[in-house]
């Protein structure tokens, strides 16, 4: 098989360190992940690195891994997935996975299929050669390779007429720059570009999801490396943005939400426990989170401050991305008043925890949630998954989950986005708390800021939010399906951006 990249046994070293924290056999996480404990042994051993990000993700969730962990282990993912010889593909796709849970082999029976044997926790990685020998024959191999490459990139421009005088390929070889991605990159695509474009961000260190949707996540991401590479921040991967990905040395890795938070601490020591709340709320503690406001103006970083306090404050979007800065700068804002009128009412951070927003309050005069007397769902053997259209609540928290196109699960923030959607409470179901566990949800969106509107010209009723803008919602059917209220909707003389590629429906 020869050796592996060294993304291949980074990535492998992470979840054997998961797996012997939590002191799981592989045919354990084999019944908890309901992955065969032979790929189980591959993805530890440094010798496959599964096709997908799921199966890392259900390994690492079945050992505890904390939200910092997930995040560093898909980057880790990632880096290996983009290390991946292309003539391995076939092996790798030949080996596939068995998905329904195995026991532990019998003793050899890995080897005898050609399987790489468990890892011996005391072992630790396997060992590498001196640092003297890895770098001559490392030296060697790359100066081999790029005189390859730019033999072949002169003889291309000697025969075609296309070379730019430079002796080197252009950046226009990237798939970016084939025909099938010819168009620009944006919110709502999914597809090869769109892995692209996320397989490059990943490679500046940027912590996302490489799924090939062109989700908030990516959005956020985008518009981050625009303004670092200093390109018109619009979060569309058009011609300059494209051609700054292959050639950037802008580095997308930041604080991580521990350092955050720590930070806030020092610099907040007035209100420490308040600030760290209400920048969690505001940011989840992400130096990079940006959001989109329906004028077309956006909010910055950890405090997401909005473009006109950053003119007032003399700064930039740039600025606002430094954590450091960032905190600064909402401390001296906070200190002005000694409070955080200043910025948008966050119900998540009026929790002295912390926790998920509760929706129990009244907002005005708008009814309290009701007493939890409604059905609960079957044991969680007989679960029926909520459908499309569905809202729903579990009997441990007071968060309102709704269900969406293509059985995607959203979240609604607070009780103000809620009333923005709905009159009352009915409609809100009481379910199993298994329900995201046996219908597959690892993930709920934020309906952010979200809101009903129209044209005053138009019937057609829209979904605003901040991280798709307008989703147009199909007909008066699917309307009523998700139980939205007339009486919500406001009439806006125009609706842009609208995201036609994900419709309400």
């Amino acid at each position: 098989m020869g050796s592996q990249p060294v993304e291949f046994e980074e990535f492998a070293a992470c979840l054997r360190a998961l797996k012997e924290r939590a002191d799981l056999s592989y045919g354990a996480l084999a019944r908890k992940t309901r992955i065969s404990s032979s790929s189980l042994h591959r993805y530890c051993s440094g010798s496959y690195v599964p096709q997908d990000y799921g199966s890392a993700h259900r390994f690492a969730t079945a050992c505890g891994a904390s939200p910092e962990e997930l995040r560093r282990l898909h980057r880790l993912w990632a880096l290996a997935d983009a290390a991946r010889e292309p003539e391995r593909s076939g092996d790798d796709a030949g080996s596939g996975e068995d998905p329904a849970p195995g026991k532990d082999p019998a003793p050899g029976e890995d080897q005898a299929q050609g399987e790489a044997p468990a890892p011996d926790p005391e072992a630790g990685p396997d060992p590498r050669p001196p640092w003297h020998r890895r770098g001559k024959s490392t030296a060697l191999v790359v100066i081999a390779l790029v005189l390859a490459l730019a033999a072949t990139a002169w003889g291309i421009a000697a025969v075609t007429g296309t070379g730019t005088g430079t002796g080197t390929g252009g950046d226009e070889e990237g798939l970016l720059f084939s025909a099938e991605c010819d168009e620009p990159v944006s919110l709502g695509q999914r597809g090869a570009c769109v892995r692209e474009v996320q397989r490059l961000l990943a490679r500046t260190g940027a912590e996302l999801d490489v799924d090939g949707d062109f989700g908030p996540q990516t959005l956020r991401r985008v518009t981050a490396f625009q303004v670092l590479s200093r390109i018109d921040a619009d979060g569309v991967v058009g011609e300059e943005t494209k051609k700054a990905l292959y050639a950037t040395r802008i580095q997308l890795d930041t604080w991580s939400p521990g350092k955050v938070r720590e930070r806030v601490r020092e610099v907040f020591r007035e209100v420490p426990d308040r600030a760290v709340a209400f920048a969690d709320c505001q940011s989840f503690l992400d130096p990079f989170h940006i959001v989109p406001n329906p004028d077309g103006t956006r909010k910055w970083g950890v405090f997401q401050i909005s473009d006109a306090t950053l003119r007032e404050l003399g700064g930039t979007p740039r600025d606002a991305m430094d954590p450091e800065w960032n905190i600064q700068a909402a401390h001296r804002l906070w200190s002005r008043t000694k409070n955080f009128d200043a910025w948008p009412r966050c119900d998540r951070s009026s929790s002295p925890d912390a926790v998920d927003p509760a929706l129990v309050e009244p907002v005005d005069d708008r009814p309290a949630k009701p007493a939890q007397d409604a059905p609960t769902s079957p044991p969680s053997a007989t679960t029926v998954c909520p459908a499309p259209g569905q809202r729903f609540k579990t009997p441990y928290d007071d968060r309102v989950y709704l269900v969406g196109p293509g059985s995607r699960l959203y979240y609604v923030p607070d009780a103000t986005i809620y009333f923005n959607l709905w009159d009352d409470w009915t409609g809100v179901a009481v379910v199993s708390g298994s329900v995201f566990a046996d219908c597959a949800w690892d993930e709920a969106r934020e309906l952010a800021n979200a809101f009903l509107a129209r044209t005053s010209d138009s019937s057609r009723a829209y979904l605003w939010d901040a991280w798709y803008g307008y989703r147009p919602i199909t007909n008066r059917a699917v309307f009523d399906k998700y139980g939205f209220s007339e009486t919500k909707i406001q009439t806006r003389p125009s609706l842009s951006p609208v995201s036609d590629g994900t419709r309400w429906q």
